[in-house]
């Protein structure tokens, strides 16, 4: 079985985030001074469902495939540490929506919090957050049928059986 050498050269796991987040940063610049003058697709927000289909469709090498982020790097302790969620709603990672007052409400007039970061709400939200890291294989195309609310052709086109869905 192969190593990664990064991995195995360090098993801090702080020094392995360090070494993450600037290969991605590398990454990022490298493709930002590759940026074409068209695309055949571009897809608008890096939210759960628009990294998805832009991974889905740039698994063609036919096709190029440009996908737009309004927001900032995710690469913030209040979205990398699930325990600083509420430190996101209202910032600068939050569209900060605002729902029409409601007379069963009081008149009152709720937040409607909206990821403006990659990964959008699931970025900012506890419970998307919580739902994430806890789904385990519930949510394998195969078990879809058994989830309330979930279309299996849906499910088959966000997740495949090989994703990797385990945080731990």
């Amino acid at each position: 079985m192969e190593t990664n050498s990064n991995v195995a050269a360090n098993a801090d796991p702080g020094f392995q985030a360090e070494d993450f987040a600037e290969r991605v940063r590398a990454n990022q610049a490298k493709l930002t001074s590759e940026l074409r003058p068209h695309y055949e697709f571009v897809v608008c927000g890096s939210g759960s469902s628009g990294s998805v289909v832009a991974r889905r469709l740039a698994e063609n090498p036919g096709v190029s495939v440009l996908l737009l982020e309004a927001g900032g790097s995710d690469v913030v302790p209040s979205v990398m540490q699930a325990a600083q969620w509420s430190a996101n709603l209202g910032s600068d990672r939050d569209w900060a929506f605002q729902a029409q007052p409601n007379p069963h409400l009081n008149g009152r007039s709720i937040p409607l919090n909206m990821g403006k970061v990659l990964g959008g709400g699931s970025s900012i939200k506890l419970p998307d957050i919580l739902a994430f890291r806890d789904c385990g294989s519930k949510y394998r195309p195969s078990q879809s049928a058994k989830l309330p609310g979930a279309h299996p052709a849906l499910m088959s086109f966000s997740m495949r059986p090989s994703d990797d869905l385990s945080l731990a």
